[in-house]
């Protein structure tokens, strides 16, 4: 389990590929997946399709992002604590900080 800080409690897509996650010590960031959805491979389905991208939820017992097929994202990624591994740099937003 990752700890409050990088634990996601909830998640609403945005225009775009963009998402507003909100972290278990109450900060708010709006991630762009643009990049990191273009290098396809298992986020095709999720680039590709609209539905597919808003059909993301939280996982509850990690505390990341989900999407149908298995498909999840690291917290500690998507808060910006470390860069994703495709390279993909993820713009963001703080919105509220914690």
């Amino acid at each position: 389990m990752t700890s409050a800080r990088t634990t996601i409690t909830h998640v609403e897509p945005l225009s775009g590929r963009w998402l507003r996650l909100t972290f278990g010590d109450g900060a708010v960031h709006e991630v762009d997946l643009t990049r990191l959805l273009a290098v396809g491979r298992v986020f095709a389905a999720i680039r590709d399709d609209q539905a597919t991208f808003e059909a993301v939820r939280v996982d509850p017992e990690f505390g990341t992002l989900a999407w149908p097929g298995d498909v999840d994202l690291d917290p500690d990624v998507l808060r910006g604590d470390y860069e994703p591994a495709s390279g993909a740099p993820i713009p963001r937003r703080i919105v509220q900080p914690a």
